[in-house]
């Protein structure tokens, strides 16, 4: 399955980035890549790495073997993170009782109150995204876009800087 969000849009044809439900399945595997890595790939293995699901743990370990295929095929090592930090990473985004503070400071600055009860409301992948961007300090913009696409007219207009 290929979770596509609409902010994210301009990339699905190209895939000359790597789309945040493929990096949400990345980290789930233990992997990250980097875009210049993600680049090397055919479009077709983007595409697999985008399709595929990892849902039960042999779809996860069909995953992880497809990765590990393509790494290989590149003659590099995959880049694996130390499993206490994706571990710290996913309780900060999975645990629904408290906006992580990244998140609500970005939100805050964009004039979006980010409510316990909105995220509660948020499904894992849209947490991940939120906490992805907030974390990879997206631009005010696409961050913005996340929020409006998740909460709705929950959130202010974003003016153009330099705007009054």
């Amino acid at each position: 399955m290929f979770r596509k969000f609409k902010f994210e849009e301009d990339l699905y044809a190209s895939l000359s980035s790597i789309p945040l439900s493929t990096q949400f399945k990345l980290d789930r595997a233990g992997y990250r890549l980097p875009v210049k890595t993600w680049n090397q790939l055919s479009l077709e293995e983007r595409n697999v790495l985008c399709h595929l699901s990892v849902r039960s743990q042999g779809e996860l370990d069909c995953y992880r073997n497809f990765v590990e295929h393509v790494f290989r095929k590149l003659k590099e090592k995959p880049e694996k993170p130390e499993p206490t930090t994706l571990l710290h990473e996913r309780a900060l985004w999975e645990n629904l009782a408290q906006v992580p503070e990244g998140i609500y400071l970005r939100a805050l600055k964009l004039k979006v109150m980010l409510s316990p009860e909105d995220w509660l409301q948020l499904d894992d992948m849209e947490r991940y995204a939120l906490f992805r961007l907030a974390i990879e300090t997206a631009s005010e913009k696409v961050f913005h876009a996340a929020l409006e696409e998740f909460l709705g007219h929950k959130t202010p207009k974003v003016r153009a800087a330099g705007a009054s």
